[in-house]
């Protein structure tokens, strides 16, 4: 192992709350941050705090470092994903991302002000306009203000989704090349159904030519916003997260993954994988709000064998004077192939572990986020093998050309890239990402959740 620091993004000031994506430019790749030196917001009745706010920057580097335009956004956007999405994405095919953001001119709450903007990567010079949608305006406050921003390919042509709404009514519209409108959808409270989780998988899982979008415990088209499938019909709560994965040796053989909030009945289980046809594989818990998840490879029974597992936590809020004490009741770890209940031990909660590739072999590290042992690196196995100072972990994933993947942290005024020098890309690493999918995903950062949980460490 040889960790180091390759790359150093330097914000200029305190960290905040920030969010970023990679951006193809001109003649290299680029890193582009959604920042604040102060915290976030999120729009929840319960949880948002006016307290500490500072104004959002956009910031563009190249993927050296070199910072090349900044842009501060007006006083009515609120820091926090929901608020404020972003996205690098080439929609006119020029080989140069462009930057689409969710802007706001009024102020923090305005409907009539938000606009989706469209920035020149290279130089920050907004280049196109669009009204957002008003559609959540009579929802509350918690429903009206959850945006995305996503997007794909329909047969090569490139597709932008823009989405409003995640636990009632939902409103998802594409648009073509030019922005003019594609397709427009709406999948209302009153229609039943599972809700949209905090994630956005992209991905052609029927190789139609087509991506489809993962929309809570939904597949939906690109080319038309159809519904190709809805994997749990008779569900109506909120799915926390889903994340697509491939059986160990088939490269069409599907799994999804997924964890739910809400719609508490004795026959919807808490965690579910699924075919892509709906059909169920395995459940289990039978009641509480699953909050935190992921998938990841450890050592098999045979020596160099993989055995992928999940983790999913399950927690409860209970009010107190500071808003919501989040109290765990449940760790659980299961087979994600069988759904047999596995004994998997590590030094710290799973939930306060992240997983990725660190050296390139296929088996999963884990980043820890404990306050008690933050920024160590443990194997598979749970031993140390690293540690990274004074550091708070940010994003996962193969965002360099470099073997393996690395973890974005922050760490004094800066976002650093780590990565193993020593790393090795073996035949699970090469598989993983013979699909577009993963690497894609790293445009799509800026966006929900995207950059927690397990939406790097999943397919294979």
């Amino acid at each position: 192992m040889n960790l180091q620091c390759v790359k150093k993004y330097d914000m200029g000031g305190k960290i905040g709350y920030t969010h970023s994506c990679n951006c193809r430019l001109k003649d290299k790749d680029g890193m582009f941050f959604v920042y604040s030196s102060g915290g976030g917001a999120d729009p929840g009745e319960e949880l948002i705090r006016f307290k500490g706010f500072e104004d959002v920057i956009l910031k563009m580097f190249d993927i050296d470092g070199n910072l090349l335009w900044e842009k501060t956004l007006p006083d009515g956007v609120l820091p926090g994903v929901w608020f404020v999405p972003a996205l690098a994405f080439d929609m006119d095919k020029d080989g140069v991302d462009e930057i689409y953001v969710l802007n706001n001119y009024g102020a923090p709450f305005s409907f009539m002000h938000r606009k989706l903007e469209r920035l020149d990567a290279m130089t920050g010079e907004i280049t196109g306009s669009w009204q957002w949608p008003w559609n959540t305006f009579n929802e509350r406050m918690s429903l009206a203000y959850r945006y995305y921003i996503v997007a794909g390919y329909a047969h090569g042509e490139p597709v932008l989704v823009t989405c409003q709404g995640t636990y009632a009514n939902m409103y998802l519209q594409g648009w073509n090349n030019n922005m003019e409108p594609r397709w427009e959808i709406a999948i209302m409270n009153e229609d039943g159904g599972p809700k949209a989780s905090h994630v956005t998988p992209v991905i052609d899982i029927n190789d139609d030519g087509v991506d489809e979008l993962f929309w809570g415990e939904r597949i939906l088209s690109l080319d038309d916003g159809h519904q190709l499938v809805c994997l749990a019909p008779d569900y109506v709560g909120h799915s926390d997260l889903i994340a697509p994965y491939l059986h160990p040796e088939k490269d069409d053989d599907w799994f999804i993954f997924t964890c739910r909030e809400g719609d508490e009945r004795p026959d919807q289980k808490r965690v579910y994988v699924f075919k892509p046809d709906g059909t169920v594989v395995w459940s289990a818990v039978d009641v509480g709000h699953m909050h935190t998840a992921w998938l990841a490879n450890i050592k098999g029974e045979k020596e160099g064998t993989y055995r992928k597992i999940s983790m999913s936590m399950k927690e409860t809020f209970v009010p107190d004077d500071e808003g919501f004490n989040h109290e765990v009741t449940g760790v659980f770890f299961h087979d994600a192939y069988t759904g047999e209940e596995v004994d998997f031990q590590l030094p710290y909660p799973g939930y306060k572990v992240l997983p990725f590739d660190l050296n390139g072999d296929g088996y999963h590290e884990f980043f820890v986020t404990d306050e008690s042992g933050r920024g160590d690196i443990l194997d598979c196995e749970g031993n140390k093998i690293a540690h990274i100072d004074e550091c708070g972990a940010y994003r996962f994933g193969k965002m360099l050309d470099l073997p393996g993947e690395q973890i974005m942290v922050a760490n004094g005024t800066c976002f650093e890239i780590w990565a193993d020098l020593d790393a090795e890309d073996g035949e699970v690493m090469k598989r993983r990402y013979k699909r577009p999918y993963l690497r894609f995903m790293n445009k799509l950062m800026a966006t929900g959740y995207n950059s927690e949980g397990t939406q790097v460490a999943c397919t294979i």
